[in-house]
C-alpha cells in the first residue's frame, strides 16, 4: 500500500523545526505537554515512544494544516507493526481531539472478541490515559471522564448508554441495519454529536454492508483513524483510508521494540514410509529413501507436519526450543508454544499429542471455543496462583481472532502459507515483547519458529533479508540472546520531494495493431456426461505415511540484523510415553466438509469459472464421495471408518477428478 504522506514530509519537518505553526492553541499546548522538556523534537519520557510519538505528530498535521480535502477524505491509516502499540496512538489522538476540538465522543471499532476484550482492559477507568500520562492537570478532564461502554458485553443499557458513554467499543456489524440491534445503535450515533472512529484491523474482512455502514457513518464522522499491521488484505486490495505512516517489522527491530524472530528447521537425511491400505489399516509395504530423492514421490507438503512421526519429531524440536525460553525467563513468566493448524481435526490431534504424548499442558482453541477458554487464552503466560500454568496452545483460526500474547515464545507451524499477509501475521503472534516486572526494556528477546523446508516458507523468510552464519558445530550451545547481531539500520525516505504520483490509465490510451499472446490452446470441451465420468473413476485405496525421519540436526535462522544461522543438535528420539492422538468424530467429519470445499473452490478456479460457481462443483464432490467412500450414507451419519478413509483419499479425489479435461466445466454448465 502506497504511504500517501511521503510527498508531504519535507514540508512536515519544516513544519516541526519552524514551532508548528498553524496549529490551534490548544492543539499546540496539548503538544507541548507531550514534548520532551530536554528536546522539543521528542517526546517526554513515559507517554509515547519515539515512532507513536511520529505517528501522532502526523495524524495532527494531516487533520489541522492539510485537511480531508488535501488527504484522509475517507479515513486516515497508521500502519504500525504488531506489538508497536497503536493503542497508546489511539488514546493520545482520543485525549487531543477532547481537549483541543472538544470532541465528546469516540467509537472504537474491533473485528473480534478477543481483540475488544483487550481494547476493554486498557481503556476502562481511563486505564491507558494514566498509565502513559496522557492527560495534562491544566485540562478539566480526568481519565475516568472517558466514560466506556462495550457493546455485546451485556453491561450497555442500549440507547441510554451510547448517549451517556465518551467511549464506545463494539464491532462493525453491531452497527449493521440488516439487524434490529444495529439498526438501535446506529441510530443512537447518529443522533447524538459529532464523533470520532477509530477503526482496529476490521478493514482486513471488509464485506459490502461494511462499506456502506461507514460510509453511513461519515457525515457524523469528525476524524476516522484506522490502525493495522498489515494493510495490504489477501484480495490483493487495500483499505480506502489515506496511509500517512509506516512502523514495519525491520523498524521496530531496529529500535527493540519487538522480539527478535529465529526460523529453526530440521537437517534432514533420509525418510521411511509406510504404504497402508486406507480402508483396512492393513500396512503393505515400508521403504526408506534419501531425502534428496522425496520430491519424485509427489508427498503433500503437509504431510511433513502433521503424520503423526514428522508431526511429532517438529514437536520435539519446538519443546526444546520452550525449554531454552524457559531457562531465559528465569522464572519471570511462563513462556507459551503456540501451535498453528490448518484444520480442527489437526489442531485436536497436535493437542492430543502434546498433553498425552508429551506430558505437555496444552490449551486447545478454536473459532467455537467458549468464554472461558477465550479466559484462559487471556491468560496464558501469566503466573497463576492455583494450578500448573499451561504451556501451549494450540489453534486454528487465532489469526482471526487478533491473538497475541506477550509470553508466546514460540510458534510451531503445522499447515503452509500461501499468502504472504498471513504468513506475516502468524510470525506477529509472537513479536509482542513481554514486559514484566524484572526484565529490563534493553533485555534480548526472540521469538523461536519451528517451520519445515517442505512447507517452502523461503520466501516469508525472505521478506526478512535472512542470510547465513557458518562454523557453529552440531553439538555446538547456543544462546541466540547472548550474541544477537546488531539490528538492520532502519530505511528511511531520503528525498520525498522526488516522490510522484502515478497517473490512472487513460482507456483512450490504445497501442497500435494486434497484440499476440500466441497459440493458445482452446480450453477442454464441457461434458455432458459429466456424471458418468465422474462414477467410473476408480480409486487406490493404499496411502503413502512418513512413518520415521533420520535428522541429522536443526538449522536456526535470524530473520533480521545479519540474517545468520547455527546448526543445532537433533532432538531426542527417544518415545516419552503417552497415548496416541485420537481424533474427534465430530473433527473428522468437519475436516471432510471442508476439504471438499477448498477443492471445490480450487478446482472451479482452475477451470476458468468465478468461485462464485465452486457451489455446484462440491454438491456434485460430495454425491461423489457419499457413493465411494461413505456406503451412500450422508457425512453426518456414515460409520466414522468410512469417514476417516474419505478423508484419507480426499487428495486423490481431487487429483483425479481434477485431471479429466471439461469434467469440472460440464458440472458447471450441465450440471441439475
Amino acid at each position: 500500500m502506497f504511504n500517501q504522506f511521503a510527498k508531504y514530509e519535507d514540508a512536515f519537518r519544516d513544519w516541526r523545526r519552524d514551532g508548528m505553526p498553524g496549529l490551534k492553541a490548544e492543539s499546540y499546548k496539548y503538544i507541548e505537554f507531550l514534548t520532551s522538556p530536554d528536546d522539543d523534537q521528542a517526546p517526554r519520557a513515559g507517554t509515547l515512544w519515539p515512532h507513536q510519538w511520529e505517528s501522532f505528530l502526523r495524524v495532527v498535521y494531516a487533520h489541522e494544516i492539510l485537511g480531508k480535502a488535501e488527504i484522509g477524505a475517507d479515513g486516515l491509516l497508521l500502519n504500525i507493526v504488531t506489538g508497536g502499540g497503536k493503542t497508546a496512538v489511539i488514546a493520545a489522538v482520543i485525549a487531543w481531539l477532547r481537549i483541543a476540538h472538544n470532541v465528546q465522543k469516540f467509537v472504537m471499532l474491533c473485528p473480534n472478541l478477543i481483540v475488544r476484550d483487550r481494547l476493554e482492559d486498557d481503556f476502562q477507568g481511563g486505564k491507558v490515559f494514566k498509565d502513559r500520562d496522557l492527560l495534562p492537570s491544566w485540562a478539566s478532564y480526568r481519565p475516568d471522564d472517558f466514560i466506556l461502554t462495550t457493546l455485546g458485553s451485556g453491561k450497555e443499557g442500549a440507547w441510554a448508554s451510547l448517549f451517556s458513554a465518551s467511549v464506545i467499543l463494539g464491532n462493525i456489524h453491531q452497527f449493521y441495519l440488516s439487524n434490529k440491534s444495529g439498526q438501535s445503535n446506529l441510530s443512537a450515533l447518529m443522533n447524538g454529536p459529532h464523533f470520532a472512529l477509530f477503526n482496529d484491523e476490521a478493514h482486513n474482512s471488509p464485506a459490502p454492508e461494511y462499506e456502506a455502514t461507514l460510509l453511513r457513518m461519515r457525515e457524523k464522522v469528525a476524524l476516522r483513524v484506522d490502525t493495522t499491521a498489515t494493510p495490504d488484505r489477501a484480495d490483493g486490495k487495500v483499505p480506502d483510508s489515506s496511509m500517512i505512516y509506516e512502523y514495519s517489522v525491520t523498524d521496530a527491530l531496529a529500535d527493540g521494540i519487538i522480539k527478535t524472530p529465529v526460523v529453526y528447521q530440521p537437517d534432514i537425511k533420509t525418510v521411511q514410509l509406510t504404504y497402508t491400505d486406507a480402508r483396512t489399516g492393513e500396512k503393505r509395504k515400508v521403504e526408506e529413501i534419501d531425502w534428496d530423492e522425496v520430491d519424485r514421490l509427489g508427498l503433500n507438503a503437509t504431510q511433513w507436519v502433521t503424520d503423526d512421526e514428522p508431526m511429532r519429531q517438529q514437536m520435539a524440536i519446538a519443546l526444546r526450543r520452550l525449554e531454552e525460553q524457559e531457562r531465559r525467563a528465569k522464572g519471570r513468566y511462563q513462556p507459551i508454544l503456540f501451535v498453528v493448524a490448518v484444520c480442527k481435526a489437526d489442531a485436536e490431534k497436535a493437542e492430543q499429542t502434546l498433553n498425552r504424548y508429551f506430558k505437555v499442558k496444552t490449551l486447545l482453541l478454536t473459532e467455537d471455543s467458549d468464554e472461558e477458554d477465550r479466559q484462559k487464552a487471556r491468560e496464558l503466560g501469566k503466573a497463576q496462583k492455583a494450578g500448573k500454568p499451561y504451556r501451549a496452545v494450540v489453534s486454528v483460526l487465532m489469526l482471526r481472532e487478533g491473538w497475541d500474547v506477550p509470553e508466546v515464545g514460540v510458534i510451531l507451524l503445522l499447515r503452509k502459507f500461501g499468502s504472504k499477509v498471513y504468513g506475516q501475521q502468524v510470525i506477529g503472534r509472537g513479536l509482542r515483547r513481554v514486559r514484566v516486572k524484572g526484565i529490563e526494556p534493553t533485555e534480548p528477546q526472540i521469538c523461536a519458529v519451528v517451520d519445515h523446508p517442505k512447507l517452502e516458507h523461503q520466501w516469508l523468510w525472505d521478506i526478512f533479508n535472512a542470510k547465513k552464519r557458518t562454523g557453529v558445530l552440531i553439538n555446538d550451545e547456543f544462546d541466540e540472546t547472548e550474541d544477537l547481531p546488531p539490528p538492520p539500520p532502519k530505511q528511511e525516505l531520503d528525498k520525498p520531494d522526488l516522490v510522484i504520483d502515478l497517473p490512472p490509465v487513460d482507456p483512450s490510451v490504445m497501442r497500435d495493431g494486434e497484440f499476440d499472446v500466441g497459440d493458445i490452446p482452446p480450453p477442454p470441451k464441457p461434458l455432458e456426461n459429466w456424471r458418468q465420468a465422474l462414477d467410473a473413476i476408480e480409486y487406490d485405496p493404499t496411502v503413502v505415511e512418513i512413518t520415521k525421519v533420520g535428522i541429522a540436526g536443526v538449522v536456526g535462522q535470524e530473520l533480521g540484523g545479519q540474517g545468520w544461522k547455527t546448526i543445532h543438535s537433533a532432538p531426542d528420539e527417544s518415545v516419552p510415553g503417552g497415548a496416541v492422538a485420537q481424533v474427534s468424530d465430530e473433527a473428522v467429519r468437519e475436516a471432510v466438509k471442508s476439504g471438499l470445499l477448498d477443492m471445490a473452490g480450487l478446482l472451479t478456479v482452475e477451470a476458468g469459472y468465478a468461485a462464485t460457481f465452486k457451489d455446484q462443483v462440491y454438491s456434485a464432490l460430495l454425491h461423489h464421495v457419499r457413493a465411494k467412500f461413505l456406503n451412500g450414507s450422508s457425512l453426518g451419519l456414515a460409520e466414522r471408518a468410512d469417514v476417516d478413509f474419505a478423508w484419507k483419499m480426499l487428495r486423490q479425489v481431487q487429483a483425479k477428478v481434477g485431471a479429466i479435461p471439461g469434467l469440472i466445466a460440464g458440472i458447471i454448465e450441465h450440471g441439475s
